[in-house]
């Protein structure tokens, strides 16, 4: 997997954590700045970025959420520390029993978590 693709599977999951975290707390973003970013853009006619950080693709979460029904539950339980609980790598290694040192042990596992779910999401639109 090129490291564009690790990134834009990044971006995916990233989306789906915010779908499916949506009502139980806002990321990044604090209610006062949130209302202050809408008013600025109000003020001077701005259109939200496509790229928004805060904005949810429903239509892209909504297949990430069916791929993961499809892959095993400890791919499932390590993209859920990492993404959905946001756990430092330190604790998502001591939850899911994996190997600390060397860190590679972690990020191997991590991209293959990925890649399954990318994989599920392709094959599910027939790519």
């Amino acid at each position: 997997m090129t490291e564009h693709e690790r990134r834009d599977i990044g971006l995916r999951l990233e989306n789906w954590s915010r779908w499916a975290t949506a009502g139980s707390r806002t990321i990044g973003v604090s209610p006062t700045g949130a209302y202050c970013d809408r008013l600025r853009r109000e003020a001077l006619g701005d259109e939200p970025k496509q790229g928004d950080r805060r904005t949810v693709d429903e239509a892209d979460a909504l297949l990430i959420e069916r791929a993961m029904r499809h892959v095993d539950n400890r791919t499932r339980m390590l993209l859920y520390w990492c993404y959905i609980k946001q756990a430092q790598p330190e604790v998502v290694c001591r939850k899911m029993s994996i190997a600390h040192r060397p860190a590679t042990v972690f990020v191997e596992q991590f991209r293959q978590a990925q890649a399954a779910v990318e994989s599920l999401v392709k094959k599910q639109n027939g790519d």
